[in-house]
This record gives C-alpha cells, structure tokens and sequence, in this order.
C-alpha cells in the first residue's frame, strides 16, 4: 500500500484528539511500504511500527492488540483514510452514551482527499446488544460486521483475537466484541473513507481462498451453541444454508466444477439442513431449501436470474 499508506497515517497522527498510540503493522510488505512508515515515526513519537514476516491481515490485527495500551482501540486499513475528527466524536459517542462501542458511517471512495460534510452534533442511534444483533444481517450488516469505522472499549476486546490466515477476519470475529458490549452507539455520519482499489484483498478475483467466509459462518454458529444464543443460533443456520449455496454455485461456475470442494460444501449444506430447526423458516424458504437438496445449484442460478 505504498501509494497510499502515507495519507493514511497522515490522517491518524493529524486528529483534532491528540492522546493516541499509533501502531503500524507492516506484515511483510514487499514496496516500501515499511520505509515510509519508519520515516513517520521519526516525525511522531506517538508512532510505533511493527515489522513481521508476512501472515496475514489476521495476524497484523492481533500482533496490534498485543501492543496496544489504550483504553479505546479502534483499526484503521493502511489504504483508508478518516475524518480529522473520527476519534474525537467516536470517543465522544462512547462517553455520552455511557456505551462501549461506537459506529460512525463510512463512504467508499476512489480519491484520496475526500471530506464530506459531517454534523458532529448529530444524535445517534443506542442499541442494546439484543437490538444489534437483530439487524445484524440487515442493510447495515456492512457496517457492522467490519473491524475498523468503530471505537471499542478494551473490555469488549480483551483476550479475543482474530483467527490466523482468516481473509474475512472480520465475519468470524467483530460479533464476538459487539456480544461482549451492553449498548452500542451507531451514527451514520460518515468519517472513515474506505479506499476503493481493485487489488485489494476484497477486490481479487474469486478462489478457494474466499471459502474463508464458511469458516467465520461455522465461527458464529459454535460461538452460539456455547452462550446458549439459540435464536441467534437458528437464524446463523439460515444464513449459513444461504451461503453454503450461493459458494456452491461460484465454485460450480467459477472455478471449473471443482468436485472436491462440491461435495465439501455439499456434504456441509446436508449436514446442517438436517439439524437446523425450520420452524420458523416461511414457506418459500422452507420449499427452497428442500429443493436445494437434491438439486444444491438451484439457489445460485436462482439468484443469479434474479440479479440479471
């Protein structure tokens, strides 16, 4: 992220809220990303750096918790960028509110310069932690589910940490820090700008690395069982029925009908199908689902005719 990571720091260490630890993770970079950042932290002694041998986004996220000493922590992508008043107001939402995570919305953006208006006396939206997880995979799942546009109290994080190698790290984990908070504030005044880039991780093409996602379904699901969570459990196994199809018919399609990862997933798609309570699935659920049965390409191409 060289092109962009100097604007990124830029706008950390330039934050109308000066108390901050900067930590830089540089996981293996092969430009000079890591040169630039050791060339910040001379210029601010609130700058840490971090070089690791590459491991991945995962990786990078855990080895900056285990520096981090604040009370608050929040993440920012090396190729995104925030309002010079992100960690003023997500601070300010915290302490108001009397909540442990704050939420700001966010904009994707192809500029590097971007800055919307933002009215820093909006009010937002407090959500207990039962009311969160209710729209969990509504519209704002997007926001949400990702790891940076927040502020977290230490206490949500604590020993959680994010599962190595994982690409949606965020999916597996970010629920984990809500479901540790007794109210949450959400704002849709936007300051973080993600930086919209076709080589980014979100942005590579689709391969057996993406089937990750499965992964951080099976991640919540477990994490359900283990709290007693079962609505929150049920409703996790609809949706992961849901992608279990949709990943079937992307690797049917798109990576040339791999016959072990079909029968994986599909083997996967049984097994919960079976288990799952569909009490409260609707009808047209209910008939889909069964029909993906024998027939698992029916939702993709489904899906795929109704996008089109």
């Amino acid at each position: 992220v060289e092109n962009y990571i100097e604007n990124c720091i830029n706008s950390i260490a330039g934050q109308s809220y000066k108390n901050l630890q900067i930590v830089i993770v540089d996981d293996g970079s092969t430009d000079s990303s890591g040169k630039v950042c050791d060339r910040l932290s001379m210029k601010d002694d609130r700058i840490e750096v971090i070089h690791q041998v590459n491991e991945g986004v995962a990786s990078a996220r855990n080895k900056g918790l285990e520096a981090c000493k604040g009370e608050y922590i929040c993440f920012v992508d090396g190729d995104d960028y925030i309002h010079p008043d992100y960690v003023k107001y997500l601070y300010k939402l915290c302490v108001e509110n009397a909540c442990e995570i704050s939420i700001c919305g966010h904009c994707v953006t192809d500029v590097l310069d971007y800055r919307g208006e933002v009215d820093l006396d909006a009010c937002p939206r407090i959500y207990s932690r039962s009311e969160l997880f209710d729209i969990f995979y509504s519209d704002l799942h997007g926001a949400i589910v990702v790891p940076w546009n927040k502020l977290y109290s230490r206490k949500c994080i604590a020993d959680i940490r994010y599962d190595s190698g994982l690409i949606h790290e965020d999916e597996a984990t970010t629920f984990k820090f809500l479901y540790n908070a007794s109210n949450i504030a959400y704002s849709n005044q936007v300051l973080y700008y993600y930086y919209s880039r076709d080589n980014s991780i979100t942005g590579i093409p689709y391969s057996k690395k993406r089937l990750d996602i499965l992964r951080a379904y099976e991640n919540r699901l477990s994490f359900y069982s283990e709290k007693g969570e079962i609505k929150l459990y049920n409703r996790e196994c609809m949706m992961y029925l849901s992608e279990l199809l949709m990943n079937y018919y992307k690797v049917y399609v798109l990576l040339n009908r791999d016959v072990d990862l079909l029968r994986e997933i599909r083997s996967k798609y049984l097994g919960c199908y079976r288990t799952a309570d569909k009490s409260e699935w609707g009808l047209g659920r209910r008939l889909l689902y069964a029909l993906c049965v024998p027939f698992p390409l029916a939702y993709g191409r489904l899906k795929h005719i109704l996008s089109t």
